[in-house]
């Protein structure tokens, strides 16, 4: 099997120069820095902090990274090979619930990495990979091909945004938040919130998993539409190739 190239702006370990005590390597550098996130969150990630996690000075990292932003990539790349293949017997619909699922646990298990994905595109060979897999799913399934195209995206903005929504709530007990919340709805004026008085009950209805499934599901359901009704160029899509 051919070796998948690194994309273009990962940068090679510098070789020739003293091996610091500890004894460092990019594999080193990127578990520190997993540590620094999920300890302190993605907002304490330096490369000094790194630095002092493994006790060297930060000059010794850039033998190893560019720099905060690479390091970021790297890390992001690690925590993606976590990342379970669906089974081949999946239609294309629950491969794309349960590899969003695997993200979603993946961002659990490292608290702190969601939040460093929104506005960044974590292509590397890992996601490169799972993207591969479910390019061809999709596509066997009749999705039209920009459609296909788009899903990954669309996929990690959804994923991410809930990881992150989850990392930073500060409802820490969100049975007595919900309780509250169907009491204070309930109690506005029926003249003037009709549909939020009747519709109370629904509206803090399900938990936050509830939600994250009826969340795929929607999605699952809209990108089943364009097998039957595929974009056009009036909608904001690009040209069907």
């Amino acid at each position: 099997m051919t070796e998948t190239p690194d994309p273009p702006w990962r940068t090679p370990p510098k070789r020739g120069r003293p091996v610091p005590r500890p004894q460092l390597s990019r594999d080193v550098v990127v578990a520190a820095a997993l540590k620094v996130i999920e300890t302190d969150g993605g907002d304490a990630l330096t490369m000094r902090r790194v630095a002092d996690e493994i006790g060297v000075s930060a000059s010794a990292l850039y033998g190893y990274v560019a720099g905060k932003e690479e390091l970021i990539q790297l890390v992001l790349e690690q925590i993606i090979q976590e990342a379970q293949v669906p089974p081949e017997a999946l239609d294309w619909q629950d491969v794309i619930k349960m590899f969003a699922r695997e993200m979603l646990g993946i961002f659990r298990r490292h608290p702190g990495v969601a939040a460093l994905t929104m506005g960044r595109v974590p292509f590397g060979p890992s996601m490169l990979a799972g993207s591969e897999y479910i390019l061809s799913r999709l596509r066997a399934g009749g999705v039209p091909d920009q459609v296909a195209a788009f899903v990954g995206d669309l996929g990690s903005l959804y994923v991410g945004g809930i990881a992150y929504e989850q990392d930073v709530s500060p409802v820490t007990e969100p049975a007595d938040f919900t309780a509250q919340a169907l009491g204070w709805l309930k109690s506005l004026p029926r003249d003037q919130f009709p549909n939020t008085v009747e519709l109370a009950d629904k509206l803090v209805a399900g938990s936050a998993e509830d939600r994250f499934e009826w969340g795929l599901d929607v999605l699952v359901r809209g990108i089943a539409s364009y097998i039957t009704s595929p974009p056009t160029a009036d909608a904001g899509w690009p040209e069907s190739g």
